[in-house]
Formats: structure tokens, sequence, C-alpha cells
């Protein structure tokens, strides 16, 4: 009996060993199977097929779970993970491979990688000396990755203070949302997004990935609205992207790659609700075998900033162009080696004060792929005024950190990242900061009909008083009256909105000496032109205690000129008004004599002196009480009243 039993356990060994034999055998042919044809896909993607390298990548991984002990698998699997957008992923594989004893002279280098971009910086150096003696052919890119160690090293000792908060499901998907840009108020996010509502509903073979689409979302008693696709006029049935918003969140640039060109930007405007279809942005701009994209433009919209890889410092450059009279812009000047370096700069910022000019570097003093610099640009001659310096980590980190555009404060920056408790591939990020403000006034509401509380279309025209150059113009939206003007310190503005049928308004505002940011939020009520209307010239001046006119008062007096010209029925009453220092006859005397020389000043313009009279209140109309110099200063004012 025992020797039975003995006999059939034996033979249950038997068919047991010759079944794992069997597995163990066709696991290995598998095995063979997956790594042959995974090394066959990564041949294909050193070519530049980057979808090769998702394949190859996904087969060895299946080897490594049937063989999992396989130092030779880990460190493929390693090696894909590296020529990936998801390069972090390869280190424990690397360490494994290094640790069974791979003996590949490529190893060190991109386990360096790998510490490098889990900021394991020393341990980085380490290998990468380690490598530059035993590949001598290579010490030049090894050199590169130890001088962004080091940089790293560095900037870490004295990390920026800042809060990173995502933005939430309303703005975020599962699906990869990145490259934002926001107006000025920040009421508005336009951001790039590749979820499954695309227009047309088509995958890119290329990533197995949605088609990337624009998409829009406001920002209503402090939260972010669900977005929306930009709609046919602006979204095609291939990749669009969003690279750049106005200011005042009425010019959308966008670009496109086409089989007839390498990659353009176009500009959209905002009619009312609706955003325009895109044009091209001109030949000066655009190339036929370059790439250009990504781009920014001033407060003013004057100036625009983009990326090209034409031939230029390095491989991407940063240019600087100016708008013509004509509307098209002039032909662009690369910014030059203070900020182009062999290696590539992209996603240029110019920050609403006008005068910093954030952008991403590969090169400069960078702890790894693109880093965040900031400068000062003179825009006038575009000279460089300050050395590019690096804004710090964790703002930077050893990836890229590309694509920031800042909030006109300038301690919020909206960006893109994959992180840890993120809703999908990438989100939308904001950073917060408290150790740099920008010196700027943002002036912003609606403009209104007094009456009516209904939107008006009309045009905003800035002018430096003391130079009479005219700063910018702009267009509130037609539909909702919304504006938004960007006033950097330094200058004594004037504000005037104009719209037919309506007089102007006037607005001054006085900040040489602004230190920090400033809000106002104006909402402008228009006056129509008829019987019994007044305004205030806010921005007409006159010497201390004098009737003599200043040259800060001409645009404003011109634009009286044209009111008057172009309604040859008005007959208008000018008056002049003090505050209540000082003596009440002297007062009087000096009002009446301020409003006859606006009328005097009208006349040699070739205005009929039977259209104007004029007369002086003194202190007896106030329309602030005199108890601040702040009110003092409202009620010293000259008006105009419509009489016929």
């Amino acid at each position: 009996m025992f020797t039975q039993y003995r006999l059939k356990f034996f033979l249950f060994l038997l068919l047991l060993l010759f079944h794992f034999n069997t597995n163990a055998q066709s696991n290995k042919k598998e095995v063979k199977r997956l790594t042959d044809e995974a090394a066959n896909f990564f041949r294909i993607g050193k070519s530049g097929d980057q979808e090769a390298f998702i394949k190859a990548l996904n087969l060895f991984l299946i080897a490594d779970s049937l063989q999992p002990d396989d130092p030779e698998i880990s460190y493929s699997v390693g090696l894909c993970y590296n020529h990936t957008d998801q390069k972090l992923k390869a280190l424990p594989y690397l360490e494994k491979a290094k640790s069974g004893g791979v003996k590949y002279s490529d190893l060190d280098y991109y386990l360096a990688v790998s510490y490098h971009l889990a900021h394991r910086f020393q341990e980085a150096i380490t290998l990468l000396n380690t490598y530059k003696k035993n590949v001598p052919s290579d010490k030049q890119t090894a050199e590169r990755l130890i001088a962004n160690c080091e940089n790293g090293i560095e900037l870490m000792k004295n990390p920026k203070e800042v809060k990173i908060t995502n933005l939430g499901p309303n703005v975020n998907s599962k699906f990869p949302d990145y490259h934002p840009s926001i107006s000025a108020d920040e009421s508005t996010i336009i951001f790039i997004s590749r979820r499954d509502t695309t227009t047309g509903g088509q995958i890119d073979i290329q990533d197995n990935k949605y088609f990337e689409d624009i998409y829009i979302s406001n920002k209503v008693n402090g939260e972010w609205t669900k977005p929306q696709d930009l709609g046919n006029g602006i979204n095609t049935d291939s990749h669009d992207g969003s690279v750049g918003l106005s200011a005042d969140g009425q010019e959308l640039f966008i670009y496109r790659w086409s089989k007839e060109n390498n990659g353009d930007l176009f500009v959209s405007d905002l009619m009312g609700t609706e955003w325009s279809a895109p044009r091209n942005i001109g030949r000066n701009i655009n190339t036929k075998k370059s790439w250009e994209s990504d781009m920014s433009i001033t407060p003013d919209k004057k100036i625009i900033f983009f990326t090209s890889d034409r031939p230029g410092e390095g491989g991407r450059d940063i240019y600087m162009a100016r708008k013509l009279p004509n509307g098209e812009y002039a032909k662009p000047i690369n910014l030059g080696p203070k900020i182009n370096t062999k290696y590539d700069e992209d996603a240029p910022f110019i920050h609403p004060d006008g005068k910093t000019l954030y952008f991403s570097s590969k090169g400069h003093k960078s702890m790894g792929g693109y880093d965040i610099f900031s400068c000062t640009i003179n825009l006038e001659t575009g000279a460089i005024l300050t050395e590019p310096v690096n804004v710090g980590y964790p703002i930077n980190t050893a990836d890229d950190d590309v694509f920031f555009v800042w909030s006109a404060d300038n301690k919020r920056a909206y960006f893109a990242s994959e992180r840890e408790g993120g809703y999908g591939e990438k989100d939308i990020y904001m950073l917060e900061r408290t150790d740099v403000e920008a010196a700027l006034v943002v002036l912003k509401g609606k403009i209104l009909n007094c009456n009516l509380n209904s939107p008006i279309t009309g045009k905003i025209t800035v002018t430096d008083n003391t130079t009479q150059e005219v700063i910018g113009i702009y267009t509130p939206n037609s539909s909702t009256g919304n504006y938004i003007v960007i006033l950097p310190a330094g200058k004594n503005y004037g504000v005037s909105v104009e719209a037919p049928g309506y007089v102007f308004y006037s607005k001054n505002i006085d900040i040489p000496f602004l230190e920090h940011y400033q809000e106002i939020d104006d909402q402008i009520c228009m006056e129509q032109l008829k019987k019994g209307t007044k305004i205030v010239l806010r921005n007409v001046f006159f010497d201390v205690d004098k009737a003599t006119l200043r040259k800060e008062s001409e645009a404003e007096l011109e634009r009286l000129v044209e009111l008057l010209n172009n309604n040859k029925s008005i007959r208008i009453l000018i008056s002049g008004h003090t505050d209540s220092d000082g003596n009440d006859d002297h007062n009087l005397r000096l009002s009446d004599a301020r409003a006859k020389a606006v009328v005097d000043y009208l006349i040699s313009k070739n205005i009929a002196g039977s259209r104007l009279t004029s007369k002086g209140f003194g202190e007896t109309k106030p329309i602030m009480p005199n108890d601040t110099p702040e009110n003092k200063q409202m009620n010293r004012r000259t008006e105009i009243e419509i009489i016929e």
C-alpha cells in the first residue's frame, strides 16, 4: 500500500515538473517574441517615430511581468521610458538593471538622467563622472547635465515660498488640459484640452489621444465655470492650440500646423460673444520653412513676442515684432544672445507692467530641461536691460517648466503639470507667491448708457499727458461693455472714452511713483448729446493759481474741438470751479479766467465764438466735500454743458 502511494506521488511530481517545464519553455518563447518585437519598435522609434517608443515600452512591460527578475528587460523598460514624456518612471527599472549587473556603457547616463529628474543631484553627478571616463566621446553631454545638477543644488538651497493649487474639476478633466492663457483681470482662462468632446471626435494615431481643441472658462463669483469648446469657427478636425491672449481678453492667438507649413500663428477677435474666424498673423511673422509658435502681446497691442526655429542664435529663439500703422507686423528682430542661447528658448510672456519679460530656456542657469527666467526689457528699443534670472525652485524643477502666464500683480502664475492628486494626465494649476509685486494700475469695468444702463460700443484712448503721445486705443466688448486697460507706473495718463451720439468721457490717472499693484473698477456712464448734458474735463490742467493752460491739456482740448466740429449745431457753456481754499473773490476771478482760457483755445482752433460761453463759479458748486486733498482736487475742475 505504501509503495503504491509513493508511486502515485512520484508520478504527480513528474507531471508537475513537466507542467512547470512546459510553462517555463512557453514563457521563454513568449518573452523572446515580445522582446524581439519590442526591440524592432525601439529601432523604429530612434528614427523619430514617437509612437514606436510607446509600442516598444508596452511590449517590454509585458515581458517584464512574465520574467520580472531579468535585469536586461528592466534595462529595456527604463530605456523606453527615457524616450517618452514619462522619464521619471524609468528610475526603479534602471536601478534594478544596475544592481542586477547590467554593464552597458549608457546605463550610468540614463540612470543619472533619472536621478536628476528625481532631484537626487549628487547621485546623478557621481554617475555622470563615471560615464565621462567610460565614454569620453560623450563628455560634453555629461558635463551639461552636471551643470544642470549643480544649478539645481544651488537653487534648492533657497527655495521660494509658493502655494500651488489645482484649478479643480470645473476646469480640469480626466484628459490632458494644458497651455493656459489668462486675461489681465483673471476673469477668463483659455486653454488646450484633449478631451473626448474634441471637434470631429478623432484620435491622433501618433499618441492615441484625442486631437487638441481650445476651451474657455470664466470666473463667476470666484468660481471657474465649466469650460466651453470655442466652436467650429476656431476648432477644426485637426490640432488647434491657443498660445496667447491679449490683456483685455479680446484677441486670441492660435497655433495651427498644416502640410504647407511647419506651424503658423493666427489671431481671432472677440466680436461680442463670438470669436471671429482666425486669420494668419502675417508673412513677416510666419514662414514656410520654419516653425512659429507661442506668443505674447503687450497690453497696448503694439508689440508681440514669439518663438521660431528660423536660423538664429540656437535651435528655437525668441523674436520681437512691432505693429505697423496698417495693422501688419514689421519684420521681427531676434532678441539676441542675452536672451537666446545655443540651446532652445520658448514661451515668451511679456508682463502687463510693460517691462518684465518671462521666458523658458534650456540654456542660461537651468536646473534641467526648460526653466523659467525673467529679465527687464526696453520695449522701445528691444534692449535687454538686466541679465535673465532663474525664478527659482520649486517654480522650476529638473523637468521642463514652460508655458507659464503671470497675473497682472505678478503674484500668481497659471501653468499645466502632471502631479499626484490631479484629475487627468495634465491639469492646470495656479501658483501663488508673495515676494514679487508689479507697479501698475488695472483699470477695468463697463461702459454703459447712463439712462438705459445698456452696453456701449466705443473707443478708449489712453494718452501720455506729458508727451501727448497716444499710448493705446482699446475697444470694449460690444455685448457686455466690459473693458480692461493696463497702465504701467511712471506716467500721467489721460483716459478718454468716445462713442457716436455721446459726449466723450475723460479720466485722469497720475501714477508717476506707484510702487504697488492697484486695481480700479470704474463703471463709466456715457451721456448722450443733448441739451443739459454735462461732463468734467478731467485732463485740462492749469499752472498753480493761474489761468495758464498747461501743455498736458492739449489732447483733451483737441477732443473737445473734434466733438464741436462733428456736431455743428452744438453750443456749450464752459464753467470753471475751485476748491474752498483761499479768498472767495480770488477763487471766483480765477475760475472765470480759466473758463475763458478754454474758450480762447477753442477759438484759436476755428471754433466760432458764438457757440461758446464761459463762466466762473469759484467754490460755490462743489461736487465733493472740501475735506480731503483728493476731494478738493475733484472740486478743482473745468466742466462743459450743452446749452443748445
